[in-house]
């Protein structure tokens, strides 16, 4: 299975957020998402990076007040598996959920990527998509969706209220 990389993105988002931010405050909080529709395979693949800095807190909180630490805990790949099936949920144009199948993760120096797939014989286009992680957590976080599809692309963008978004293809703004 082949997932493409849009890393160039994402260092360009956490260069800027580390050129802004005081150094003795993390008040950025955002995550990055890449869907792409398979459509030899019938699936959808699905990347979402993450700062471990938000993540590690989160899972320790869910795990009682335990030490999470992502590469040696066994209940890691659980904790954020259940935590995106609560907070991350693709729905067809009918409204039916889509399961997320756990693929793996995998780590940066500052960021997990966690890649999960759902199958699919139809499109991205019309289906809604919730993206509500950290929002309970972080006031400012925001949530980056990119969606490409059948030669089309949608960017989603979701701010603490949002709570689902149709994806519609993005017109390009040239002429």
């Amino acid at each position: 299975m082949k997932f493409i990389r849009f890393g160039a993105i994402f260092l360009i988002g956490l260069l800027m957020i580390s050129l802004t931010a005081k150094s003795s405050a993390h008040r950025y909080h955002t995550t990055l998402t890449r869907i792409d529709f398979n459509r030899q395979e019938k699936l959808f693949e699905i990347s979402i990076k993450i700062f471990t800095h938000d993540l590690e807190p989160l899972l320790e909180k869910r795990s009682g007040g335990k030490r999470v630490d992502l590469e040696k805990n066994a209940d890691a790949d659980k904790f954020i598996f259940d935590y995106l099936n609560e907070n991350f949920i693709l729905s067809d144009q009918k409204g039916a959920v889509k399961k997320l199948k756990w693929i793996g993760k995998e780590f940066d120096v500052d960021t997990v990527e966690v890649y999960v797939e759902t199958d699919s014989t139809e499109t991205l286009e019309g289906f809604n998509l919730k993206n509500t992680l950290f929002f309970d957590n972080f006031p400012e976080q925001s949530n980056i969706v990119v969606c490409r599809y059948d030669k089309k692309k949608a960017d989603l963008l979701f701010k603490v209220g949002d709570k689902t978004k149709q994806i519609i293809e993005t017109k390009s703004a040239e002429k």
